[in-house]
């Protein structure tokens, strides 16, 4: 196959991050095939990451750092921005420019190709196939670690072959209830599924039913866990670092602390991998000018209660006095409701919008279930259009959240807006 051939190989298998309804979480499939590929999964180290929020801020950063360390590192994580190939990423690939390291379409054809080949692949999902071929992919590339993030969950997920050098989770809360559980402690069962017998666990704070339920499955699996301690003062004053990684900074340097015999690293290396971890729709600032007059941008792919409670707080900390122009947009399977009672009261202007996704909410969805009825743009370019005409505000910040694929659309529209940082 070649590119265009895989991803249409790929598109043709059930996706659960397209269709909810179509797939069945189970380890079967993909143990078959990581065995008759020889277990890819058991020849290099890894760290796996699960948690509810920052999985992919935290995966970032510790590879970036890593790959300042000069080691051969290897980065896998979902969902993917604009390229199914910034998924898969390696630090002996290029390093200029955004995604840069993403596997190349060659390489990534040729690894959907071994895996589509057997037998025992085809009964295989999207994401199985994915990582079954970053497992292989990273095997032949002798990764000395990999930065492995779960997709849904933990327990079943298709990542939880691994037996990684440790596991890392991070904030648990609400999200797919109907996966998951209806439960906090439920939810907490299935992330924590990755704990592995031996293994140590870096957990960031918890809230205590899930910590009682992290603590109980390392005692059942004979597990060290470790939560973080503050931050030195040294790290506290750093002040180039991208604003998503402020409070991470904690778990990130523990987890650097667990591996340090294996993977030792200088503070100057930290440093530089952590003001380098760009990851682009997280607290991203944007600052674009139009008519003469410059308007400010504050992008979050959040899309669930606790990651609106933590953008509300960005926002109060850092932009108290600006008046707060919502572009707002989720698909219909998250938690909606929750999340407008946390972030809309702070909006003055709310517009709602849609994105080109099949599990996007209806815009009269939108408004029912937030209860209210704002502006209507029938895509994210016309969102900005209003939100950037709004001249009744002195110092206006247009907030745009709700989903990753609404980000993805609103950076695209964005570059015909004079976008500058």
């Amino acid at each position: 196959m070649n590119y265009r051939q895989a991803l249409a190989y790929l598109a043709s298998l059930s996706d659960y991050e397209q269709d909810r309804g179509k797939c069945r979480f189970e380890l079967k499939k993909i143990d078959r095939v990581l065995r008759r590929l020889g277990n890819p999964q058991k020849r290099f180290s890894a760290l796996h990451i699960a948690g509810t929020n920052a999985k992919g801020s935290i995966g970032n950063a510790l590879y970036t750092i890593l790959k300042e360390g000069g080691y051969r590192v290897g980065f896998f994580s979902s969902p993917h921005l604009f390229s199914i190939r910034e998924r898969i990423r390696g630090s002996w690939l290029s390093s200029s420019g955004l995604f840069s390291d993403a596997i190349s379409p060659k390489e990534f054809a040729q690894v959907i190709t071994e895996i589509a080949h057997l037998r025992e692949s085809r009964e295989l999902t999207f994401f199985e196939t994915l990582t079954a071929s970053t497992f292989f992919y990273f095997s032949q590339k002798k990764v000395e670690l990999a930065i492995i993030e779960a997709g849904l969950g933990g327990r079943l997920d298709a990542t939880n072959l691994l037996h990684p050098l440790a596991c890392v989770i991070t904030p648990i809360g609400w999200d797919h209830r109907e996966e998951l559980g209806g439960s906090l402690e439920k939810i907490a069962y299935e992330k924590a599924g990755i704990i592995k017998r031996g293994v140590e666990v870096i957990c960031a704070e918890q809230k205590e039913e899930v910590r009682k339920v992290i603590e109980d499955r390392c005692v059942q699996m004979k597990a060290k866990l470790f939560f973080p301690s503050p931050l030195s003062a040294g790290l506290k004053h750093w002040t180039k670092l991208p604003p998503i990684l402020y409070n991470n900074l904690c778990l990130i340097t523990a987890v650097l602390k667990r591996i340090k015999p294996r993977f030792p690293l200088q503070d100057e290396e930290i440093r530089r991998g952590l003001e380098k971890a760009y990851w682009p729709g997280r607290l991203e600032q944007i600052r674009i000018e139009k008519g003469g007059k410059d308007y400010f941008l504050l992008l979050d792919g959040g899309h669930n209660p606790q990651a609106m409670e933590f953008l509300s707080k960005f926002i109060q900390e850092r932009f108290r006095s600006k008046q707060i122009i919502l572009i707002f947009s989720a698909c219909r399977d998250k938690e909606i409701e929750e999340m407008s009672k946390i972030i809309f009261p702070f909006c003055e202007r709310i517009i709602f919008t849609r994105f080109r996704n099949r599990r996007a909410e209806t815009i009269r969805g939108l408004r029912r279930r937030t209860g209210y009825k704002g502006l209507f743009a029938p895509n994210v370019k016309k969102a900005l259009q209003t939100a950037l005409e709004e001249d009744s505000f002195l110092e206006p910040l247009v907030l745009i959240t709700g989903s990753l694929y609404l980000i993805k659309e609103a950076i695209i529209a964005l570059r015909g807006f004079g976008r500058g940082h």
